[in-house]
C-alpha cells in the first residue's frame, strides 16, 4: 500500500484527480477539506482526523476508518459498504443517502450525529452511540444488532 503525503493529496485533488484507491493516509489530518466525489477505494485512513471534511458522493468502501475522526463531516450521498467504523467518532455527523451495508461499527460514537436514508444492512453494531442523535429512515433490523446507547430523544425510524 502506497503512502501519501497530506500535500501530494490536496495537489492531486486541486488538479481533478479523484480516484485514490489502496493507499495509506493513516493518522493524517484532512480536517475541513472539500474531498466530495473522491475515489478511496479500500484507503487506510485508520486514525485520520476527518472533523468537518466534505466527503459528499465519495466511494469509501472497503476503507479502514477505525479510530478516525468525522466529527461534524458531511456524509452525503456516500459509499461505506464494508468499511470499518471501529471506534471511529462520528459525533455531530451529517450522514444522508448513505450506504454503511457490512460496516463494522464497534464502539462508534454517532452521538449527536444526523443520519437519514441510511442503509445497514448486515452491518455488525455492537456497543455504538446513538445517544441524542436522529434517525430517519435507518432500518435496523436488517444489521447485527448487539448493543447499542440511545436518549429517549433518539427515536430511530
Amino acid at each position: 500500500m502506497l503512502r501519501f503525503r497530506l500535500s501530494e493529496l490536496k495537489q492531486r485533488y486541486a488538479l481533478g484527480e479523484r480516484h485514490f484507491s489502496d493507499i495509506d493516509l493513516s493518522g493524517l489530518d484532512l480536517s475541513g477539506l472539500n474531498l466530495e466525489d473522491v475515489n478511496f477505494l479500500g484507503v487506510n485512513l485508520q486514525g485520520a482526523n476527518l472533523q468537518g471534511t466534505h466527503l459528499q458522493r465519495a466511494n469509501l468502501k472497503d476503507v479502514n476508518l477505525a479510530d478516525s475522526n468525522l466529527y461534524r463531516a458531511k456524509l452525503n450521498d456516500t459509499n461505506l459498504r464494508k468499511s470499518n467504523l471501529e471506534e471511529a467518532i462520528c459525533h455531530y455527523a451529517f450522514i444522508d443517502n448513505t450506504d454503511l451495508d457490512y460496516a463494522c461499527l464497534k464502539r462508534t460514537d454517532f452521538s449527536e450525529a444526523y443520519l437519514r436514508n441510511v442503509s445497514v444492512k448486515g452491518t455488525q453494531i455492537n456497543k455504538t452511540d446513538f445517544t441524542d442523535s436522529t434517525l430517519i429512515d435507518v432500518n435496523l433490523s436488517q444489521a447485527h444488532v448487539i448493543e447499542i446507547y440511545y436518549s429517549s430523544n433518539c427515536s430511530p425510524q
